[in-house]
C-alpha cells in the first residue's frame, strides 16, 4: 500500500530521492501556497481544481531520476523540447540526479503551465 501523506510519501524515499523531491514540494509551497498537495496514484499531486481532468502538477522518484509530471501533454512536448538532457515519460519530464539546470528549468516553466489552465478555464483557483 502506498503513502497516506505527503510527508510519509517523502520519509519512504532514499537521501537523494529525498532530497529533490522535498526541494520540488518546498517550491511549490513557497511559490503557489494556494495548491495543497495531496497524495494521488501514490504521488504528491497538486490539482488545479476539484478534478484531474481540470489539471495537475505531480512529483514522484524513480531509482536514476525523478518525475515531475503535468496534465497537458502538448505542454509536456514544448518543456522536454528544451531538455535535452531530460527523457520524456508519459505525461512526466524525467530529470536525473544531480540535474540542477533542468530543474530549475522546469520550476521556470510551472508558472506557463499554471498560467495556460486559468487562462483556458480549464481549472479554477
Amino acid at each position: 500500500m502506498g503513502a497516506a501523506s505527503v510527508s510519509e510519501y517523502v520519509a519512504s524515499l532514499n537521501e537523494e530521492q529525498r532530497r529533490y523531491v522535498s526541494a520540488f514540494i518546498d517550491f511549490m509551497r513557497a511559490e503557489y501556497p494556494q495548491l495543497d498537495p495531496k497524495i494521488s496514484f501514490s504521488m504528491p499531486m497538486w490539482l488545479l481544481g476539484k478534478k484531474m481532468y481540470e489539471g495537475y502538477v505531480a512529483v514522484s522518484a524513480a531509482k536514476n531520476h525523478f518525475s515531475i509530471h503535468f496534465s497537458d501533454e502538448a505542454f509536456l512536448n514544448r518543456l522536454a523540447e528544451r531538455l535535452p538532457a531530460c527523457k520524456k515519460g508519459k505525461r512526466c519530464i524525467n530529470i536525473p540526479y544531480g540535474d540542477e539546470a533542468s530543474l530549475r528549468a522546469v520550476e521556470e516553466r510551472i508558472g506557463d503551465f499554471l498560467n495556460l489552465y486559468c487562462r483556458e478555464g480549464s481549472a479554477s483557483q
